[in-house]
């Protein structure tokens, strides 16, 4: 609890020094680029939309820079649930191409890079199932791209990967497009000081804290059934 609060601590004071020192400079650049991208939107909204799934997809396959400020702009143009729709499907569908691409173009390249890794991520299957890959997307101790392509080379089928890739990066696409939203929300500099936008850029910096918690409760748990006959 103790190191919960001092990490939330220090998280709420690196945002408050980002705010005070970045808002003032890019405040203004954001919100032009926030009222162009709605122009877009309300003058072909299916083309905008699409547009947007598609380059979502591209990225995430590709593991090119951009998802995580896609992400907060799919908040600001679609809403919280619609977002969140929109980024975990096409992260998902992303993820899915990199891994199909693993499994039947990239297998030697991919082998002999990472191959060394395989053992663990086999390891990890045999041991957990799908599960495995579930708390790997809530606590990305692996990089995005890397476990989409290591898991292309595992025994996991294709439909397993994507159906637990959907519900393990949903949390994730829903605290992003959460964030992006309030900021959208923000009127002014000053705006970025409201409870909602701290709250959710805290939330932004900690979800991978909770990742790592939800991973470690559940090795605790785990170890607590191999062992039913220990007196606590």
């Amino acid at each position: 609890f103790v190191t919960v609060t001092i990490a939330l601590a220090v998280v709420v004071a690196v945002i408050a020094l980002s705010i005070r020192f970045w808002g003032a400079a890019e405040w203004p650049e954001w919100q032009l680029q926030h009222q162009q991208l709605l122009m877009w939107q309300k003058d072909q909204p299916w083309l905008f939309g699409l547009g947007f799934f598609t380059l979502f997809i591209l990225l995430s396959a590709t593991a090119l820079p951009g998802c995580s400020l896609l992400a907060l702009a799919a908040g600001a143009c679609f809403g919280w649930v619609g977002g969140t729709l929109l980024v975990v499907l096409a992260s998902t569908v992303g993820a899915t191409l990199s891994f199909l691409a693993a499994r039947h173009w990239l297998r030697a390249g991919v082998q002999r890079r990472w191959g060394h890794r395989l053992g663990a991520i086999e390891a990890g299957l045999a041991r957990d199932g799908a599960r495995y890959l579930f708390t790997l997307r809530l606590a990305p101790v692996i990089p995005f791209a890397l476990l989409n392509l290591m898991m292309g080379l595992s025994h996991m089928r294709t439909r397993t990967f994507f159906c637990t890739s959907l519900f393990g990066m949903l949390a994730g696409s829903a605290v992003y497009v959460h964030a992006g939203q309030q900021m959208a929300s923000a009127g002014s500099v000053q705006g970025l000081w409201s409870p909602d936008v701290l709250g959710a850029l805290a939330l932004l910096a900690l979800l991978p804290w909770a990742g790592r918690l939800y991973a470690r409760l559940h090795s605790r748990a785990d170890e607590q059934a191999a062992s039913p006959g220990v007196v606590r």
